[in-house]
Order: structure tokens, then sequence, then C-alpha cells
């Protein structure tokens, strides 16, 4: 396709890069993302440029590679990492799903919804929450309707209002931060690790490929038509990361500015604290509620996807789905009561190793799919 056909965007094609961008948004804007850059501010003080610039790295960056990546093997992430081996394949989509499933995402969003939670009712026990929280999942879970469309439509924008109205008034009321006591080579690479723990490379390979599935539906009829819909998911994916660079610099800063609040409470209740000290009680509960029920979606979400790979992958449609249902969410349940830190104690080492490695492989299947293209063109020209 050239340039100025690119340029030459119809209403329909717009629209279509504007909707998928604010999907992006969404589908990575979780718990994780809610939590950590406010972290990494905080940590950083004065320093929170470089400790943006580090989150950048590897929590935009990086998962846009992966999200390209994946677009460039036709929107599949099983073609992307067979390139690898069956068994390579088999052995990192599994360990992945695991960490995006019950042995992290899943029961950190739990924790992170507990821990607004907490600031409304600050004797109930996360182990009740956890309960409490887990039989609603089961039950929002049991049947495949229309439950998670219908929780998305509402409670994505209800998310994305509550985080907006908080930056907002968060950034009114911000102060000059402290003087940083780190070196911006220190804050820098905590930011990269802060950008490690949300986990956006992992989930950029599989959410590539409901993009990529997205756009080829509505535009894809012909060989022609795939460029079409490639350059559409591309722009929207730009788009996506672009909201997710705004925001996350608004929440570094925000952990600079209030660090000193900030450092008397737990992570996971960081964005609540800013939201009653800017906008009040009741603003402040309201929020806390919007936060509450949008990890609730998030969790119903990756509940249902973790479920149906089981269910089809790995029992092979032999164990009944509900077996499969219930035992993501009584894993889920065990490893919430570790609590945020515990979570993340969990999952920081595996991160540390395994993220290397993913990127190192999307890298090699980048240059090798455009190795492999110049080839072709050559053989085209020759």
């Amino acid at each position: 396709m050239s340039s100025n056909k690119m340029l030459k965007l119809n209403s329909k094609e717009l629209l279509a890069i504007v909707t998928g961008g604010f999907a992006v948004f969404a589908m990575f804007f979780g718990a994780g993302n809610l939590v950590f850059p406010l972290l990494a501010g905080k940590n950083a003080t004065s320093a929170f440029l470089p400790a943006f610039a580090g989150l950048t790295l590897t929590g935009i960056l990086v998962p846009f590679l992966g999200l390209v990546g994946i677009l460039l093997y036709n929107g599949n992430y099983q073609n992307f990492f067979e390139r690898f081996g069956k068994v390579t394949a088999f052995t990192l989509i599994f360990l992945m799903l695991l960490l995006l499933g019950p042995f992290g995402a899943l029961p950190r969003c739990i924790t992170v919804a507990f821990g607004s939670f907490s600031i409304l009712a600050p004797h109930f026990h996360l182990s009740g929450f956890s309960f409490v929280m887990s039989c609603i999942v089961f039950l929002l879970c049991i049947n495949q309707n229309q439950v998670i469309p219908l929780l998305g439509a509402i409670l994505a924008p209800a998310k994305i209002l509550s985080v907006g109205f908080i930056l907002i008034f968060g950034l009114l009321y911000a102060q000059s931060p402290a003087l940083s006591l780190l070196s911006p080579v220190d804050v820098f690479q905590d930011g990269s690790f802060k950008g490690y723990q949300m986990m956006d490379l992992i989930a950029s390979f599989f959410f590539a490929t409901v993009v990529a599935r997205h756009f080829k539906l509505k535009f894809s009829k012909d060989e022609e038509d795939n460029t079409l819909s490639f350059n559409l998911s591309l722009y929207a994916i730009l788009l996506g990361s672009s909201l997710l660079l705004i925001v996350y610099l608004a929440l570094v800063y925000l952990g600079a500015t209030f660090a000193e609040a900030l450092s008397q409470h737990a992570p996971e209740q960081f964005l609540s604290i800013i939201a009653y000290l800017t906008l009040g009680n009741f603003g402040g509960r309201i929020v806390t509620i919007a936060i509450i029920l949008s990890c609730l979606t998030t969790v119903v979400a990756l509940t249902t996807v973790f479920t149906d790979y089981l269910y089809e992958q790995i029992f092979k449609n032999t164990l009944p789905r509900f077996i499969c249902l219930f035992m993501t969410v009584l894993t889920t349940f065990l490893m919430s009561n570790l609590g945020f830190n515990g979570i993340v104690a969990f999952l920081a080492p595996i991160l540390y190793y395994l993220y290397p490695l993913l990127i190192l492989l999307t890298m090699i299947n980048l240059v090798s799919w455009v190795w492999k293209r110049r080839k072709v063109e050559k053989s085209q020209l020759s």
C-alpha cells in the first residue's frame, strides 16, 4: 500500500482506529497498570523522568514490539512461537497463561480490588474478600453468555472516567516532588523492572490476536485487504500505546508528588488514597467502587480465557468446563491470600528471567520476518 493511500482513510476506517485504540488501552490498563507506575514515581520522587523512561521501555515499547510481532505472523501467537519448536511453544504459552491467570495477574487483580475495598471497610480480611470475589467470578463465568461484553461495555468506560478524574484533580493539587536520593541510573532500572511486573509483553501476545482478528473480520476480503487490516491494526496499536504513555507519565508524576502520603499505605491502595486526597470522601468512595468493579471485569475476562485454555487445549474437552473453571477460581483464591506484596515477590524472580527471554524471542522473530521479506522482494526483482 502506498503512503498516499495510507493517509487517505475514510470515516469508517478512522472510527475503527479510534475504537480499536481505546480497546487496546482498555485491555492493557489492568490492575498492575494502576499500581506500578505510581510505585515507580513514589520511589523516584524528583527523579521521576528517568523512572518514566525505564517504565516506557519495558511497559510500552517492548509490548508494542510484541503486538507488532504477532501481527506480522498473521495475528497468530501459535505460529509466532512455533518457530522455536512445538514443545517450546507449548511450554512458553502455558507458562505465560499461568502467569496471566491463577498464578499472577488474576489474584493480583483481587488484591488490588481489596486494597481499595479495605479503605471503605478497614476491618474486613483479605481472605473473606477473596472468597466472596471468587464466588462472584465463578457465578459470572459458569455460563458462556453475554456477561463479559456487558461488563466491559459498562465498566471499561467507568474505569477510564474514574482514572481520568483522579489524574486531572491529582495534577491540579500536585506539588513539587521531594528531592531524590537515588541516582538516575538506579531510578531508571527500578522503573524498568516495574514495567516488567506489569506483564504487558506477555499480555501483548494474546491481545494482538484479538486486535488482528477484529480488523480482519471488518476489512479483509482478499489479499490486498490484508494489508489494509494490518495497517489499521498498527494505527490502533499506536493510538492505544500513546494513550498509555500519557496516562503512565501522569501516574508516575502523581506517585512522585504524593510520595510522602503514599508511603504510609500499601501499593494496592495508592490510587484510592490519591482519589480521597483530591476528590474528598464522597468522590473517593465513588472512584474506589469503580476501581473494584473494573478489577472484577478484568478478573472475569482472564478467568474465562484461562478456563477455556484448560478445557480446550490441556484437557481436550474431556473434563467438564465447570470443573476447569472451579480449578481456576480455587487456585486464584489460594494465591490471592498471599497478598499483593506476596504475589509480587512470587512473580519477581520468574519475570526477571522470563522477560529477557521473551524480548529476545520477539526480536529474533521480527528480524527473521524482515530478512525473509527482503529476500522475497529481491527474488521478485531478479
